[in-house]
């Protein structure tokens, strides 16, 4: 298959050379005719050409459109580390990258059918991340970041290419590294991928199509060994004893390729949308379409030893107590077919309905026994739902709401279903206040992982029942005030977790966690305070452990100089959570599990930083962790993992736009 892989991205990428850097659009005064969901070059221009870019996701593989803005914004730069861009607070291993799980429980993803990849999924970019783009001119942004110094270097490259060959047809790809030496010995890691992207919209159909592959190799050092090394003492990393020394080595494969397509069906209706009393949206809609949706994904994970440090794995070596590789693989695919009946162009509160299958095959390859010859097994899972739904996103109106669901009527998933709904209410013309409540009921076939493996060090074998869900969250958020409060509740029955020695068990009563939340941004003439808080308690601490306060409060000073030619900001990053028994890791499955031995956490992590911004370039100036230096030195984020010492970070982004 990755063969295929690059073939294909040699033939697509050479059709970029077709691309024109202007076009014929229909919008002769250069204003946005989605202003949510674009983005504006400030910088002087030098033909006439204006720079529009629109994005947006088809949600539901076709329902309907969502809007979103490229990030532009100089705020925010120089948090680099990706898992704390989606949650304040995370247990990992330190390095960036490396295997985390967040802390806060409703940011915790829904898991993916290959559950190796919870450990590392904010660093790949899969297809539903993906967004489809229409660009007047070509767009490029490079970004670089490093940091470290010599032989604990940081480096991520991220670069992004999106153009259009034809008003009706544009394409794109990306390609992103991130590369660490590890400020403590035996801790180098890699994650890369490279992605392709193309969407065409004329007239009645639209196509749109994704095909990437994600890599990680991440260099297992099992903690520290000695954890005084890290609280009483200054040594320098380096020189910190870890628990291996080998280098035995986690790595993480998964290829992606996905494609939709779409048909409107019926007489098209111009709707002309005044959206303010200069600007005027035009659109062009069908009564109804079809939509078909193809997803293939392979993965395969291992974990190598060139040789097995026994005083590690002293009572857990199955296998080998020389070299050995456990490896398992996964293919996944899934046809998705619907018929949408759309929302009511004149009647406003008519909600658009759709129904459809859905057709899903994995098979998981993997070793089943002990023996030395037929060790290995293939496993084979099927399922075809009835799939259905309901949905107003007019963004004209006061109310919205999105509704849909699944049920498995065949397979080995038979009886699974899903109940997911989201409502809006928006509480003023401006549409810039509102409260959002989003509901959750499901049951699901516990996943393949949790019930068989058969690894050097880890084996297990088990029957668990299905697990049941039911979750309830809303929030109140205020665009002009700055501000957003909520509070959440999941109910879980038949939770699955791993325990005290690495195993995967299953709770039978109910697990529920209270989740209340606030983000409020004040400003004080160009001093900003942007600051979110959790709190959330939990039933059964000893099965699911979580820190009860997590905040991360983001303070500075910004303003513009020499006739607004730079924007200067310099502030101070907070990322702090309360005590908890954090989780434990093992290198050998890369999972987190569950330890009762100490408490983490109670340490504030403190950076200080200095961005700028010069025309179309942001570039920062970070001291990561600069109170490494006074106070307690207990910073842990795992169990016997302690997250980097203080070091200064730089980086630049720049953004081209032909």
């Amino acid at each position: 298959m990755k063969n295929i892989f690059y073939t294909i991205i040699c033939c697509l990428i050479s059709l970029t050379s077709l691309a024109q850097s202007d076009f014929g659009y229909e919008n002769p005064d250069g204003r946005d005719p989605r202003e949510e969901g674009m983005q504006r070059d400030s910088t002087k221009e030098q033909r006439y050409v204006p720079h529009h870019r629109l994005t947006w996701k088809w949600v539901h593989d076709g329902v309907y459109k969502e809007f979103y803005q490229i990030d532009t914004l100089q705020d925010g730069l120089q948090n680099t580390n990706l898992i704390f861009k989606h949650s304040v607070s995370n247990t990992y291993l330190g390095n960036f990258p490396s295997p985390y799980v967040s802390d806060i429980y409703i940011l915790r993803p829904r898991g993916e059918d290959f559950l190796p990849q919870d450990r590392l999924r904010d660093y790949f970019f899969k297809p539903e991340d993906a967004l489809d783009y229409n660009t007047t001119t070509p767009f490029t942004q490079l970004s670089y970041f490093n940091g470290g110094g010599r032989g604990k270097t940081e480096d991520w490259l991220d670069v992004w290419h999106i153009q259009n060959i034809r008003p009706y047809w544009n394409a794109g790809f990306r390609y992103n590294l991130i590369s660490s030496d590890g400020a403590y010995s035996y801790q180098k890691s890699k994650t890369y991928n490279f992605s392709f992207f193309s969407s065409y919209e004329k007239d009645r159909m639209a196509v749109s199509m994704f095909i990437n592959q994600n890599m990680a190799h991440i260099t297992e050092n099992g903690g520290i060994e000695n954890l005084a090394d890290i609280r009483d003492t200054s040594l320098d990393p380096k020189v910190v004893g870890t628990r291996l020394a080998m280098e035995p080595k986690n790595n993480l494969m998964n290829f992606n390729f996905k494609a939709l397509a779409q048909y409107n069906i019926g007489n098209p209706k111009e709707i002309i949308t005044q959206k303010d009393s200069a600007t005027i949206d035009t659109t062009i809609t069908y009564p109804m379409k079809f939509a078909l949706a193809l997803k293939a994904e392979d993965n395969r994970y291992s974990f190598k030893e060139e040789s097995v440090e026994e005083g590690f794995f002293s009572d857990t070596t199955y296998i080998s107590k020389q070299g050995n590789s456990d490896m398992i693989k996964n293919r996944k695919y899934e046809i998705d077919a619907k018929f949408i009946l759309n929302e009511h162009p004149k009647y406003k509160y008519l909600p658009g309905v759709y129904a459809g299958l859905k057709f899903k095959y994995l098979s998981y390859d993997q070793r089943v026994s002990l023996d030395t010859i037929n060790n290995r097994g293939t496993s084979k899972y099927t399922g075809t739902y009835l799939t259905a739904g309901t949905f107003n996103m007019d963004s004209t109106t006061m109310f919205n709401f999105d509704i849909w669901g699944s049920f498995c009527l065949a397979g080995d998933y038979s009886a699974d279903y899903s109940l997911e709904g989201r409502i809006i209410q928006y509480l003023n013309k401006g549409r810039n206040s509102s409260v959002t409540v989003h509901a959750l009921l499901e049951t699901q076939t516990p996943n393949h992982y949790y019930l068989q493996y058969q690894g050097n060090h880890n084996q297990w074998k088990n029957s668990f029942d299905k697990i049941h869900a039911y979750n309830l969250r809303g929030h109140y958020t205020n665009k002009r005030l700055r501000t957003e409060v909520g509070v959440a509740l999941n109910n879980t029955k038949n939770y699955i977790y791993f325990d005290t020695t690495a195993m995967p068990r299953q709770y039978d009563g109910n697990l529920m966690v209270f989740t209340a939340w606030a983000k409020q941004i004040f400003r004080l003439g160009h001093f900003y305070f942007d600051q979110k808080v959790y709190y959330q308690v939990t039933n059964k601490e000893k099965i699911l452990p979580l820190p009860q306060v997590a905040l991360h409060s983001h303070n500075y000073y910004q303003n513009r100089f020499f006739k607004q030619a730079l924007g200067f900001q310099i502030g101070i990053d907070l990322f702090y959570n309360t005590s908890f028994y954090a989780n434990a890791y093992d290198p050998a499955i890369m999972q987190f599990y569950n330890q009762e031995i100490e408490k983490t956490g109670n340490y504030p992590k403190m950076d200080v930083f200095v961005t700028l911004n010069i025309k179309r370039a942001d570039l920062f100036v970070k001291y990561e962790h600069f109170n490494e230096f006074f106070g307690s030195r207990d910073y842990f984020s795992a169990y016997t993992y302690p997250i980097n010492p203080a070091k200064v970070k730089f980086g630049i982004r720049w953004n081209f736009f032909d």
